[in-house]
């Protein structure tokens, strides 16, 4: 980022820091519900800013520069599973194919599908041979016990699991396996994700695109400042295997509600299972112990006196502290990455945007219950941001009836044009953001829209998730 770049950064923050304190004037003068409400989401969003701006570094950066070795590189399984996706299976299973990591394994699960998709794997079996491993489920079982039947195949030392409708870009796994190779610590590393072929796309398809911009690189960044990311989303996460091969079945077979398999939460749930699993391991470098069975200070010594795994450019003092690291018992760290990325599909039509909402509502439902309990293990401020974030969902619906149909049947006109004002000019701090990271790019303008439909639409979603949270939906619809 040039000087302008931070320049325009700071007058946003700027932005933030003024409107936050308006609202304590409006807290301690003026408004009481409404006035704390508003004072704790503001307060929230530019921590958000600080943190990605300030705070975040990109797990990456610290281990560019490490060259990779045919002689100590991990297998990583890479597992898809798809239902009905002959649109886009080709192109998903392809940048598997030809990303640029070697020592990998495809492991396709076909979960019952009724449309192409089927005859569509068979093809690309026959073209490609043994690069790819297909697993036809008789019936459709969902996609957690879809990637469970992989799993029990796998012999990754690490897992990434990519949605059907996504593909990811060519050097993505290499990226990831350095980030894991760097840090022993880390457990799960979520990834950034944008709209595929977006210029191309519908209205909808653009408004999503901006919106995902800013989940990832501003939310999970924040999140990732604390090693604390609460969702390794679908669209292409990498895991240890050693932290979650265990958990796979209680995932995949997940109960809640008095429902035996609950097919929410799929991402948020494996996430929560490692934010909340401690690191034991206290002799190994590698991701399993018994591949390579290596001390403390062999490690010290391969890094002091071989160029084989991490290449001559790499700084000795980056690895200085990696015995501590490892003896030091403590949490999995999650971490985001904004340098692994993926093109996702998200859906083209407004009915199918609705139903994926509440899907993902389901899911934060579930969250509340199984992150909820365990992120306070977390770094304090963390763990405060998350809470804090949790409580301003809930508490949105009942703001928006009272701000913008109680108040003015009170004969208050003022105070809901004050609030659907701060909620456009939020929406425009969000799109400078998005202007400044992205400046040849002019979807900027569609994130106003995105911010209404997320304030005055999906707000009720959690409702109607609530209500029908046993009546489970298509995976595609």
């Amino acid at each position: 980022m040039n000087r302008k770049g931070w320049f325009v950064r700071f007058l946003i923050l700027g932005a933030i820091a003024t409107i936050l304190i308006i609202k304590v004037y409006l807290l301690i003068y003026v408004l009481l519900f409404v006035g704390i409400y508003s004072f704790l989401t503001t307060m929230l969003l530019f921590s958000i800013f600080v943190l990605s701006y300030f705070k975040y570094r990109d797990p990456f950066n610290n281990a560019k520069d490490l060259v990779l070795s045919s002689n100590h590189a991990p297998l990583v399984s890479i597992v898809v599973a798809v239902k009905n996706e002959e649109e886009n299976i080709q192109n998903c299973i392809q940048s598997c194919i030809n990303n640029t990591y070697q020592d990998r394994e495809i492991i396709i699960v076909n979960d019952g599908s009724t449309d192409r998709t089927t005859e569509i794997l068979k093809q690309m079996q026959i073209e490609n041979g043994s690069k790819i491993r297909v697993i036809h489920l008789p019936r459709s079982l969902g996609k957690k016990q879809a990637i469970e039947h992989a799993t029990k195949v796998a012999k990754g030392e690490i897992y990434a699991f990519m949605d059907s409708d996504c593909d990811m870009h060519s050097d993505a796994v290499e990226k990831a396996v350095k980030i894991f190779l760097s840090d022993r610590n880390i457990g799960a590393l979520a990834t950034y994700a944008r709209v595929r072929d977006v210029h191309k796309g519908t209205l909808l398809e653009k408004m999503q695109d901006v919106w995902a911009d800013g989940q990832f690189r501003l939310l999970k960044g924040m999140e990732s400042s604390y090693n604390s990311v609460t969702c390794c989303s679908g669209s292409l996460s990498f895991f240890r295997s050693e932290v979650i091969q265990q958990f796979m079945y209680e995932w995949a077979h997940d109960r809640f509600l008095g429902l035996e398999n609950f097919k929410y939460a799929t991402d948020r749930r494996l996430t929560a299972h490692v934010l909340g699993t401690e690191n034991t391991s206290t002799a190994t470098i590698s991701s399993q112990t018994s591949t390579y069975n290596i001390n403390n200070t062999q490690i010290l010594q391969n890094i002091r006196t071989s160029n084989k795994n991490f290449g001559d450019s790499a700084p000795l003092d980056q690895y200085a502290n990696i015995s501590s690291k490892i003896e030091r018992r403590n949490y999995w760290k999650v971490v985001y990455s904004f340098s692994v990325r993926v093109n996702m599909g998200v859906p083209k039509t407004f009915r199918a945007l609705i139903l994926q909402q509440v899907r993902w509502r389901k899911s934060f439902i579930r969250s509340i219950f199984a992150t909820g309990k365990i992120y306070w293990r977390r770094p304090f401020i963390a763990a405060l941001l998350y809470y804090l974030s949790i409580g301003m969902k809930l508490i949105r619906p009942f703001v928006v009836i009272y701000t913008l149909f109680i108040m003015p049947f009170s004969g208050d006109y003022l105070t809901p044009v004050f609030y659907f004002s701060g909620i456009l000019f939020v929406g425009m701090i969000y799109a400078v953001d998005f202007k400044l990271s992205n400046p040849n790019n002019d979807l900027w303008i569609y994130r106003p829209l995105m911010t209404l439909l997320s304030t005055f639409v999906y707000v009720w979603l959690i409702f109607y998730a609530l209500i029908t949270i046993k009546k489970t939906t298509k995976w595609r619809d």
